[in-house]
């Protein structure tokens, strides 16, 4: 099975970003709110802070304590959004938990125009028509790969396995758009990997998928993450797929660094939004 690197993609799709911002005379200003201090999360924002750097960006860290209101950091949002040089607004989730049961309505007030991770709920309902202004950076990461191993998708059988709101669902979306038949699967089940042309599993177990389990050659985007050991893995088995034909987005190394790419995208075409050229 052939490995794809993530991190290789992250790279040409941020070169690229790079080299357009700078002809445009374009620096994208992301704004992160970051509620308490989760080291996970913190980690993840250095790596977003880090790409956005590397196309010519600048971030904006808006860091806000655990036991912040629900008020207050609503109002610290509507700052951002009223203010020019911001080109877009991340929330980083989860939220301290008293905040994750108002989720939605945070989320909601995120202008769309500045909504760079497509989570707002008018971005995401906007989804399923032709309006919305950006979707998912999970969903477009998994739709990049499966673009880059199969330019027309006619005829592949399409498994997803979960049930998010960042990945799953946007990515169901837009396949079922582009009029390709999808099966959903709220997790993964045995015989999935046998059944599929292409597989994104996001909920399952830690290294379920192995050898045995696969046939023909598909591709299979691991989009699970979990902690054994001392070292992260997914759903699928790396080791044991060595001898099985096709392609395999793995984890570490594979889906999360096309995500953060796929944030730089959108923040550049917010910042080109904002300045009037798109």
């Amino acid at each position: 099975m052939e490995v794809i690197s993530g991190t290789r993609i992250a790279q040409e799709i941020r070169e690229g970003l790079r080299e357009a911002n700078l002809n445009d005379g374009i620096k994208p200003v992301l704004a992160i709110i970051v509620v308490g201090d989760r080291q996970d999360n913190l980690v993840y924002v250095r790596l977003k802070e880090k790409a956005v750097a590397s196309i010519g960006g600048e971030t904006r860290m808006v860091l806000l304590p655990e036991d912040i209101g629900k008020q207050d950091l609503l109002t610290a949002i509507e700052e951002l959004n009223q203010d020019n040089k911001v080109d877009g607004i991340l929330l980083q989730l989860p939220l301290p938990d008293e905040l994750e049961k108002e989720k939605e309505e945070i989320l909601g007030a995120i202008k769309i125009e500045k909504d760079v991770d497509g989570f707002t709920p008018a971005n995401r309902g906007r989804l399923a028509g032709d309006g919305a202004l950006f979707v998912s950076c999970a969903a477009l990461a998994c739709l990049e790969v499966i673009d880059r191993v199969y330019p027309s998708l006619e005829g592949k059988k399409i498994i997803l396995a979960g049930d998010s709101f960042d990945v799953v669902v946007p990515l169901a979306t837009i396949l079922l758009k582009r009029q390709y038949p999808v099966s959903l699967y709220p997790c993964y089940q045995d015989g999935l990997a046998g059944k599929a042309d292409i597989l994104m599993v996001e909920k399952g177990a830690p290294r379920i998928i192995r050898e045995a389990d696969i046939q023909g050659e598909p591709l299979i985007i691991d989009a699970g993450f979990y902690w054994e050991s001392g070292s992260s893995c997914g759903n699928v088995h790396c080791e044991s797929v060595t001898g099985s034909g096709g392609y395999l987005l793995p984890v570490p190394g594979g889906l999360g660094p096309v995500l953060i790419a796929k944030l730089c995208e959108n923040v550049s075409r917010a910042a080109r939004r904002n300045r009037g050229q798109v």
